[in-house]
């Protein structure tokens, strides 16, 4: 099951990667909200990506509990936060110019 449950958090991480990037790219104008709102432009496709990623990253902890424990969550926490990096990383340069 360690296979599995890494190879999960693995995919859950590269989708969440590619919906943010998407929604980066639909949107290079305009910073991102961060937890509430909606972007100004939202590609249906990062929605899917986005469930996807969610639900894989869980399945993906479920599988890896009775391997590592707790340091499944650890890993689920870093598969999820490279999105929010990304969008951190974007915003960043609309609050650099004012």
């Amino acid at each position: 099951m360690l296979t599995w449950g890494l190879s999960l958090l693995f995919i859950a991480a590269v989708f969440g990667t590619l919906s943010m990037v998407r929604l980066i790219s639909a949107n290079p104008d305009t910073p991102l909200p961060m937890w509430r709102g909606r972007p100004q432009h939202l590609p249906f496709f990062t929605i899917i990506l986005r469930g996807l990623s969610g639900g894989l990253g869980v399945f993906g902890v479920f599988l890896l509990w009775s391997e590592i424990g707790y340091w499944s969550v650890l890993l689920l926490v870093v598969a999820l936060g490279i999105p929010i990096v990304l969008n951190l990383r974007h915003n960043r340069r609309f609050s650099d110019e004012g």
